[in-house]
């Protein structure tokens, strides 16, 4: 991965922060105040993998809206996309247990490069207890970069 400036920070942003932001499309919340934060401050980075970005598509066309649509755009453009090693994947399998095979991926993407992963999913407890990556809910997510 291409050196960063010293100040960026790289964040993955889960899906379930994603539809938080676009739920109430004509209330400007604290969440979509953040995904803007995001996308447009210089300084911050967001990465994710091929499935993370279909996720957000899907939502996007479930959600109906201008604001769905416009996020998602942005987010897509904003988003590096990058192939995750099956070691990491090995690693996070370890401390998720869950069905769902993208919370795994979304955690090895940060183990990887790096990344802190912003998410209100109780699956990722363990894996940041553990150190192996950074975690933020989306609280502290606002309340950091807001």
């Amino acid at each position: 991965m291409k050196r960063l400036e010293p100040n960026t920070q790289i964040f993955l942003v889960d899906t379930n922060v994603f539809i938080s932001a676009i739920k109430q499309p004509k209330r400007q919340t604290d969440t979509l105040k953040l995904i803007i934060k995001i996308i447009s401050e210089p300084s911050v980075r967001v990465i994710g993998i091929h499935l993370l970005a279909y996720e957000f598509f899907r939502y996007a066309e479930v959600l109906k809206s201008e604001t769905a649509s416009t996020l998602l755009a942005a987010l897509l453009s904003k988003m590096k996309v990058i192939e995750v090693s099956e070691s990491y994947v090995k690693v996070c399998r370890r401390y998720i247990r869950t069905p769902d095979k993208a919370d795994i991926l979304h955690a090895a993407t940060c183990l990887q490069t790096g990344a802190v992963l912003i998410t209100n999913d109780r699956h990722f407890d363990k894996i940041k207890q553990e150190g192996l990556i950074e975690v933020w809910n989306v609280s502290k997510a606002i309340r950091q970069l807001i």
